[in-house]
């Protein structure tokens, strides 16, 4: 009986005392620091009952507005999930610049398709971006093999002290922590990539189809992660907040704290990978 009445009465929360609207995102965006002008990199999950008054497009606008076309708007768009980049390439699929799905989250393909965005050239992590910048932040993805590398976009987000959030998705979406690993991979007690670059294919707004090399994360690396040391150094530090707004839970932290909090882990003579002899420990 219980069972039937729950998702009722979390449906009429969700239009009643969890309901918010895209106005109410723009006022908490302005309490998190979010000012036209910004840069934010936003990783989203769309959930039933998260209480927002309007559709993914509307959700997208709001972002838009909490920027404003002199700020920069940024989402993932890896046309991949549920497997590792090794194995999306292994695939032989192409990345198709205009019609590849994002498979980020339904408010990302929501925002690939919207108006003035454009996405990066990378066979596997391209990145999707509205503003101002949207054409210089994306250029070059394409001609480095390392995909969050110094020379990818990533690197830019921390030049433009971008603010990363997440909307119903926890600080493990954040992509840029890879971009965090391979400045400190040299302190890492893994080899942070495989050996050898695998090749991937782009079909760019052209239809043009080229081929690139990449770098990918190493399996090693992948399986003795442990993210949630880093987590904690940051909570720790005061600089990951969480908060929330109607039922949808908010994480949100600039991207110059994520690299300096791993640096710090780093100069404590920790990190947060585990060394391949504690695997099953």
């Amino acid at each position: 009986m219980l069972a039937a009445i729950k998702p009722r009465l979390k449906a009429l929360a969700a239009k009643t005392v969890w309901a918010y609207g895209p106005e109410d995102v723009v006022k908490k965006l302005r309490q998190y620091g979010v000012l036209p002008g910004t840069t934010l990199i936003v990783h989203s999950s769309w959930l039933q009952y998260n209480g927002f008054r309007g559709k993914p497009a509307d959700l997208v606008k709001a972002f838009k507005s909490a920027v404003g076309p002199e700020g920069l708007l940024v989402m993932t768009s890896m046309p991949y999930h549920n497997m590792s980049s090794a194995q999306w390439l292994a695939k032989g699929k192409a990345m198709n610049v205009r019609r590849s799905p994002s498979m980020m989250g339904l408010v990302s393909e929501v925002f690939r398709r919207s108006e003035g965005v454009v996405r990066s050239l990378s066979a596997t992590h391209p990145l999707l971006a509205w503003g101002t910048a949207a054409e210089e932040f994306i250029s070059g993805h394409q001609d480095t093999d390392y995909p969050f590398g110094p020379d990818s976009p990533f690197a830019k987000l921390l030049d433009r002290d971008a603010i990363t959030l997440g909307f119903d998705a926890a600080f493990s979406a954040f992509t840029f922590t890879h971009f965090v690993e391979d400045q400190i991979a040299e302190s890492l007690p893994i080899t942070l990539y495989e050996p050898e670059p695998l090749r991937g294919m782009v079909v760019d707004a052209n239809g043009t189809t080229s081929e690139q090399w990449v770098r990918v994360l190493s399996a090693e690396a992948n399986s003795l992660r442990r993210e949630h040391r880093l987590v904690e150094k940051l909570k720790n530090d005061g600089v990951l907040h969480q908060g929330s707004i109607g039922h949808t839970s908010l994480t949100w932290i600039r991207v110059k704290d994520v690299l300096a909090g791993a640096r710090s882990l780093v100069a404590e003579g920790q990190n947060f990978f585990d060394a391949p002899n504690k695997n099953h420990s």
